[in-house]
């Protein structure tokens, strides 16, 4: 792996060149790239299947979520510009932001005002609210899928490899995700709305205790993590009183 990460440092895709990695995981990884068209200074991210994820199912996989992003347009949810292959290859050019996943925030103990730890729970909710109404289940909502730029203001909802798009059965034929933040009815292969909201509440919990100390909004955690689906709020009901501890903060 080690070789194959210098053979492609430095190597030009789409107007490209690839520098440094932002992010490593078992299926892909992703680098910066920078324009070298003079008309464009902007960075990209490409994220790039790792080569000895070569099955069918796999490229199809990566393919499927390239397909899901690119029907989808909010301002907290990455985007993608172009699929594409090189030398067997598979990569995506992506949105570009300079900063942190929320993961790497809570474990450097980078400090966050409370009322921007409100606000970013507001939006990424809002974020899910939207997928949602595109028949969308993310499947794996999460810290580490949190991106936020250095001043916290650019905020996305990235890697929708999981992603499914609901019909009208919500059999899946796969469990894949966290277990921390997967819901119960995931791993009996259920999948719906509800599963997201359930680990959006994991992730609620997580960063709220950490940041703000709210008890009164507990017991809505404690619902949006309850095993049995028909018991947790609406996003609508978790958004709102996001919004109403935001808005009541004393600044």
């Amino acid at each position: 792996m080690e070789q194959y990460k210098i053979k492609l440092k430095g190597q030009i895709i789409e107007s490209y060149k690839i520098e440094e990695i932002i992010w490593q995981g078992g299926t892909s990884t992703i680098y910066k790239g920078i324009p070298q068209d003079l008309n464009s200074q902007n960075p990209v991210a490409i994220k790039i299947l790792n080569p000895y994820r070569n099955l069918k199912h796999q490229i199809d996989a990566f393919k499927k979520e390239y397909k899901i992003l690119k029907n989808l347009s909010h301002s907290d949810i990455i985007k993608v510009f172009k699929l594409g292959k090189l030398n067997n290859l598979y990569y995506m050019i992506m949105e570009y932001v300079d900063g942190n996943n929320l993961r790497t925030i809570l474990n450097k103990n980078i400090e966050i005002s409370c009322p921007t730890i409100l606000k970013i729970l507001i939006r990424i909710g809002q974020a899910i609210e939207y997928i949602h109404s595109k028949k969308i289940v993310h499947n794996d909502i999460k810290p580490e899928n949190i991106l936020i730029s250095k001043d916290f203001l650019n905020l996305k909802l990235i890697d929708f490899g999981f992603a499914k798009k609901l019909g009208f059965f919500r059999k899946l034929n796969y469990t894949g995700g966290t277990d921390k933040y997967i819901a119960p009815e995931r791993k009996k292969g259920i999948c719906d709305f509800k599963s997201d909201i359930y680990s959006y509440g994991i992730m609620i919990e997580e960063l709220l205790s950490k940041y703000v100390i709210f008890e009164e909004f507990y017991p809505v955690i404690n619902l949006a993590k309850s095993e049995q689906p028909e018991k947790r709020p609406s996003l609508k009901e978790i958004i709102e009183k996001l919004e109403k501890l935001y808005e009541n903060w004393d600044n």
